[in-house]
């Protein structure tokens, strides 16, 4: 039985409490990283990590109650630890300052300071401003992330030829695209409580099923942007295993229409986006090499 409790409890910890999340934001930072050539070590790999798992805490932290309308199981598991979360940001950000301290270069350091400062501002002002315009904090969110597209070349220092530089913006456009489109997903679960904070999200404007098929467009969209530029932008001499990107279409296609009928799983693997590029890229890697 204890057993039982603590694999729950660890389970509930990962999906429930922004771990499966953050992971994603090290898939971006990796993705970024196998286009543009740059090998990521662990200790970006560690940072990325802190920060954005302090952010996911502390936007489910202030969330709580609001949360238990349309994720009571997510908002059961944070009242287990409610009391410590405040003790946890502390020795957090404490850590992550000590690893930008030893780790990193003045620029990154301050990169990434920026991006937790204004995603601990997230829950506290700019996701009230969806009150005043439609979809705002999805469009916020998705800059925050589509950001650690350019934290590799910050961190390491690397100077960027021409074609590199032009790889680096489409890698951050395809991210904000793909950012956007999950947090319009994502927003599906929550109407019933955005309805009650007078939130403009997709969904309450417009409804689900015209969400889904303004995501499912997105999906099919953006899934077929990086292997076009493979064979009508040559010269940018993007690695053939972008082609497997492809296979981003029937995958979302299939936890999208999990949520539809309900299957909350739907969402939980709508939450990982990011995680399936690098795997993508890495299985065309290995088959094409």
């Amino acid at each position: 039985m204890k057993n039982n409790f603590i694999f729950k409890f660890i389970l509930n910890e990962i999906f429930y409490n922004g771990h499966f999340q953050t992971w994603g934001s090290l898939a971006i930072v990796i993705s970024s990283g196998q286009l543009i050539n740059i090998k990521i070590g662990w200790d970006l790999l560690l940072i990325t990590y802190l920060s954005f798992y302090l952010l996911y805490l502390h936007d489910r932290y202030r969330d709580i109650e609001i949360d238990s309308i349309t994720n009571p199981i997510r908002s059961k598991h944070i009242k287990k630890i409610y009391k410590y979360v405040p003790y946890i940001l502390i020795i957090g950000l404490i850590i992550l300052l000590f690893l930008l301290y030893y780790f990193s270069n003045i620029y990154a350091s301050i990169f990434i300071i920026l991006i937790t400062i204004f995603g601990f501002l997230y829950p506290l002002y700019f996701k009230k401003l969806t009150k005043k315009f439609i979809a705002f904090k999805n469009f916020y969110v998705a800059s925050v992330f589509s950001l650690l597209t350019i934290l590799p070349v910050i961190y390491y220092k690397i100077p960027l030829t021409n074609i590199t530089w032009i790889i680096l913006f489409l890698i951050f456009i395809f991210t904000f695209l793909r950012g956007v489109m999950m947090q319009f997903f994502l927003d599906l679960k929550d109407i019933e409580g955005d309805k009650e904070s007078g939130l403009l999200t997709l969904g309450v404007v417009y409804g689900k099923e015209k969400v889904f098929r303004i995501i499912n467009f997105m999906n099919f969209f953006t899934s077929l942007f990086f292997p076009l530029l493979y064979f009508i932008a040559p010269y940018l001499l993007l690695p053939a295993a972008v082609l497997f990107i492809v296979f981003l279409v029937p995958w979302n296609f299939y936890f999208f229409n999990l949520a539809r009928r309900g299957n909350f799983w739907g969402f939980v693997l709508g939450s990982g986006e990011f995680l399936y590029w690098p795997i993508l890229v890495g299985i065309g890697q290995m088959i094409l090499k």
